[in-house]
């Protein structure tokens, strides 16, 4: 076996693992499932040839394993270097199960400053950590805002059922009102605070701006350019069953980029943010314009990473705290950066993650 850097030849053999793992345990792939390989790992705009995704090959020419990695450029204590976001490893069913470990060394082993993997599963929390890797504790767990209660446990319990989605016409008016009743009697909960702020859709040039504005004096931060933020945009838009995606760039009176959001928003639904970010005296305001935004969406509950530097403002905004959903794992070869990381001391969202095209990969 021996492990070389993926081509674009073998996006239609990817496919037929994430077919295998991730839908229907069969081997043939679904065409949107090759596009959507050819388009992450091929078509990305922001690709570093120095930090490939990564293959296994057997003796007789067969993939047998497949660890996907996406790179973004970031500028760390004043040099221009990469973060690298790893997608767990996919492993043929019939191959020897230490080739996850070796993707993953390997994959480890190369020149990114930081490498992190947004959808880390708790099979892998070991391997990560005996390679040098550590898992974020705040990170791997979740917020939770809570808009529309009676909503969100109808569509919990019935909206799971097929006899409860054909009986949607009748309960979905009945728990409207019961969460008219509760938002009534626990706004401070259940509400979400009337935004006066100004905000303007957010546009790569304008989060260009405000990533260099709010995070001048961060250690390390996404070093965007127009064309790669376009693609993620427009990727993201064009996931399927999450709901609208929103972007918004939240400004001062004078014009001043205070923060910005990016979720998808969808009525009645539990709704995933995919960065939450600004000023440390701005991040209250920024919440509550995201908030606003989703309960005017008509949205069931919020749901995101908890970040250290959000752990103050949200602690005000009525969310809980939920332990589930894939782990946030780190890892550097500076001991520094990566207390850093993990202390929330630097600038990156699960936009570098590879939590949002996972969306991607398991709608059908």
């Amino acid at each position: 076996m021996r492990i070389r850097p993926f081509e674009p030849s073998d996006a239609a053999k990817v496919a037929s693992l994430w077919q295998y793992w991730f839908r229907d345990k069969t081997r043939d792939p679904a065409p949107e499932l090759v596009e959507l390989v050819r388009h992450n790992y091929v078509e990305r705009p922001a690709g570093d040839p120095e930090v490939p995704s990564l293959v296994a090959v057997g003796d007789d020419g067969a993939l047998q394993g497949f660890l996907g990695v996406t790179t973004t450029p970031v500028i760390k204590d004043g040099e221009r270097r990469t973060l690298a976001g790893v997608f767990p490893s996919v492993v043929a069913p019939e191959a020897p199960t230490m080739v996850a470990s070796l993707l993953l060394r390997k994959a480890l082993a190369g020149p990114q400053v930081l490498t992190l993997s947004d959808g880390g599963h708790v099979k892998f929390e070991r391997i990560w950590e005996r390679l040098g890797g550590r898992i974020a504790p705040t990170a791997s767990l979740r917020w939770i805002k809570v808009l529309r209660p009676v909503r969100l446990g109808a569509e919990t319990v019935l909206g799971a059922r097929s006899w409860g989605r054909s009986l949607g016409a009748v309960w979905r008016p009945v728990a409207g009102g019961a969460d008219w009743l509760a938002r009534r009697a626990g706004q401070d909960w259940f509400g979400a605070n009337e935004s006066a702020v100004q905000a303007e859709p957010l546009t790569p040039a304008g989060l260009i701006d405000a990533v260099k504005r709010v995070h001048a004096k961060t250690r390390l931060r996404p070093d965007y350019d127009e064309t790669y933020l376009a693609w993620l945009l427009k990727s993201m838009t064009a996931i399927q069953g999450q709901g609208d995606l929103e972007a918004w760039r939240v400004l001062s009176p004078t014009g001043a980029p205070l923060g910005w959001w990016v979720a998808y928003l969808a009525p009645g639904r539990t709704s995933r943010v995919f960065a939450l970010d600004g000023t440390d005296d701005d991040l209250g305001t920024v919440t509550d314009h995201l908030f606003a935004r989703a309960d005017a969406a008509g949205v069931a509950a919020l749901i995101g990473r908890l970040e250290p530097r959000l752990r103050r403002p949200l602690a005000t905004h009525g969310t809980f705290t939920h332990n589930g959903g894939s782990l946030q794992m780190i890892h550097s070869s500076d001991p520094s950066l990566l207390n850093d990381a993990l202390l929330g001391r630097l600038a990156f969202s699960r936009l570098e993650g590879e939590n949002w095209f996972w969306w991607g990969i398991v709608a059908h």
